[in-house]
């Protein structure tokens, strides 16, 4: 079905206007724009709910906006670079924030005085933090260096490196202090496995080491917000849930994208159930941020596809879920717990959908919760959250009125400006919305999460014929290494953004949406390998380049975007695209995209140089030593 721009659309086009709707609802001072201030994306919250401040992490302007709630006054802390997540004490006296990229840190401030006190050197991009009840230990999700950083705050230095999956991104500790979740983003494993999908890794504090992993239901990827239970028994996520295994062919009914909540016994390390958060014809596209509140009974997410909060009687809903495992209870097309990850009915009674005017809602916060001694799930208290999204100027605090009728007011906070949004900004908020898709199922970033890099999943698309899947590509340098897709099928991106818009989120929009998404697009850059270092430290020689250029590997990969932007067939086509010719994919930023080949079925570079390299027919590879294999595997990883 090919729709017309729908006023969906129309109001993304005015995405930009929650400046004019903040300045029409409030009467705190707003000054004009600083057509050269940067952007602000706010997105992670903390609150310190006695002293009724807010502090958030603006993404792209290098601070932190501390908002005093009563007053509405804002303030600036500087950062030494754009924030990643942040972090506030129990006692609200101090600020923790996880800040840069490739030589991140955590900076430290003195919410009383706002000054930094400290700054404690990080690995590659840290994102996610966690203190123990203590306030001893500060836990660190170092993403791409695959583990959690242990810091004793006493020492301000680190003390212990956990591995974990993959990307661990967000963390969130037991009450006890006892066991730490982390959310790793993406999937681990082979695209060909059948049981591909992100995990959540469960850290024994006491030993600082892995416990178990818990590996989510199948297709599961972009993790994202986690929260446990005040006793500590559950843990809860949300994620896309990818339907990778049939061909793209139908959206409608979560056929190809669909937005779940997982929910993981902690003591058992088991899935206790996953359910999904979508309509059966209205998606909740790329869930986001959550917060729990009403004593754990009510769970809050932000759904940054959908512009929307959704909120979910927790109480009520688990309670039924107990009683169907017990077996005194049934539910409708529900026979076991596998079906309920695909029920788009089943949590219908237990939920609503709040619209919201900042586009792309990230992070929800508690700001009050009022439940008190002998409130029921059948009659939730009062609350209040804030909300941050990405493409806005202001926070919204969206109250819940108690009982059986529950009222919603939405007030909005200003905590700045920014300039007009450009070509760019324009297209990166055209390629995470949702809501010009028909019905809402996904947005370019569902299959291109984080800046338009990949999902780890095959998926059998239409322009290449049926039962062959392919592995998603990184839009990185997209543009201007043609031809595109993997088979090279069209002739340039620009083509492949128009089609994959009529095709994929089965639209039709003007071409300045296009054209804007083409802008964003053009402007990724790769970021900094975590393997410098390493290669550096093992191979002074450059012994991994010299084998790169004799293996004949740079013949194909050659240039400053390591592509000679040809078609080639090196043996590694199978079944129905065995001798066929694929396009050489630039090696820029290799580390990040795993898994590897057209199908993805080699998990690490050191597979796709051995284990599907046995004729040699993509580089000479064979006859190499495990020393000079390990090399040239840890060069290609610098790319």
């Amino acid at each position: 079905m090919l729709l017309l721009p729908t006023f969906a659309h129309k109001l993304a086009a005015r995405a930009f206007s929650l400046f004019a709707f903040a300045a029409a609802m409030t009467t705190a001072p707003i000054h004009a724009a600083d057509a050269k201030a940067p952007y602000l994306s706010p997105e992670a919250i903390s609150v310190d709910a006695a002293r009724q401040i807010a502090y958030t992490a603006l993404t792209t302007a290098k601070s932190v906006a501390v908002t005093d709630l009563k007053t509405g006054t804002v303030t600036r802390l500087a950062l030494a670079a754009n924030p990643n997540d942040l972090l506030l004490s129990p006692d609200g006296k101090t600020l923790f924030v996880s800040v840069g990229n490739a030589r991140g840190q955590v900076e430290i401030f003195d919410t009383t005085t706002a000054k930094r006190k400290a700054a404690l050197a990080a690995g590659h991009t840290p994102f996610g933090l966690a203190l123990s009840p203590d306030g001893k230990t500060l836990y660190v999700a170092n993403r791409h260096d695959t583990a959690v950083a242990v810091y004793d705050l006493a020492q301000g230095k680190a003390v212990a490196s956990i591995p974990v999956v993959r990307e661990p991104r967000h963390l969130c500790l037991t009450p006890d202090g006892k066991t730490l979740a982390v959310g790793n983003y993406l999937p681990a494993q082979a695209a060909t496995d059948p049981a591909i999908a992100s995990a959540v890794t469960l850290i024994d504090t006491a030993k600082r080491a892995v416990r178990a992993t818990v590996v989510l239901e199948t297709g599961s990827q972009s993790l994202h917000g986690l929260a446990v239970s005040p006793d500590g028994k559950f843990l809860y996520g949300v994620h896309i849930l990818s339907r990778f295994g049939v061909p793209v062919t139908q959206l409608t009914r979560g056929w190809v994208n669909t937005a779940a909540l997982c929910i993981i016994d902690i003591e058992k390390a088991t899935i206790f159930a996953t359910v999904l958060l979508d309509d059966p014809d209205n998606g909740a596209a790329n869930p986001a941020g959550i917060a729990l509140g009403d004593k754990g009974r009510k769970l809050y997410i932000a759904l940054a596809g959908t512009h929307e909060l959704l909120t979910l009687e927790l109480g009520r809903m688990t309670a039924l879920l107990n009683d169907f495992f017990a077996g005194k209870a049934k539910i409708p097309y529900v026979k076991e717990k596998f079906d309920l990850s695909y029920s788009l009915s089943f949590t219908a009674p237990f939920k609503k959908r709040i619209p919201l005017k900042g586009r792309s809602p990230r992070s929800v916060v508690i700001l009050e919760d009022s439940a008190p001694e002998g409130s029921t799930d059948e009659a939730p208290a009062a609350g209040t959250v804030l909300v941050s999204s990405r493409f806005a100027t202001a926070l919204e605090k969206v109250a819940f009125t108690g009982g059986r009728n529950p009222r919603v007011a939405i007030t909005p906070i200003v905590i700045g400006t920014e300039p007009a949004p450009d070509a760019v900004r324009r297209g990166e908020l055209n390629f995470g919305d949702a809501s010009v898709c028909y019905q809402q199922w996904q947005s370019c970033v569902s299959c291109h999460p984080d800046d338009g890099r990949a999902d780890g999943l095959n998926w059998d698309q239409q322009n290449d014929g049926l039962g062959n899947p392919k592995n998603t590509k990184s839009m990185l340098f997209a543009h201007v290494t043609p031809p595109c897709m993997i088979t090279g099928i069209r002739k340039d991106a620009e083509l492949a953004v128009r089609r994959g818009i009529l095709h994929t989120l089965e639209t039709r929009q003007p071409e300045s949406f296009a054209a804007d998404i083409d802008a964003y697009l053009k402007s990724l850059r790769p970021l900094e390998s975590p393997f410098l270092a390493e290669y550096r430290a093992k191979d002074p020689t450059g012994k991994g380049k010299k084998l790169f250029e004799s293996a004949g590997c740079a013949d194909c990969h050659s240039g400053p975007l390591l592509t000679d932007r040809e078609m080639h067939d090196v043996g590694t086509g199978i079944e129905d695209d065995k001798g066929r010719k694929f396009d050489t994919p630039t090696l820029c930023e290799i580390w990040r995209t795993a898994p590897y080949l057209y199908d993805g079925r080699a998990v690490t570079i050191r597979d796709v140089l051995t284990t599907h390299n046995k004729t040699d027919a993509h580089g000479s590879t064979q006859k190499l030593t495990k020393e000079e294999i390990d090399a040239l595997a840890l060069y290609v990883l610098t790319l």
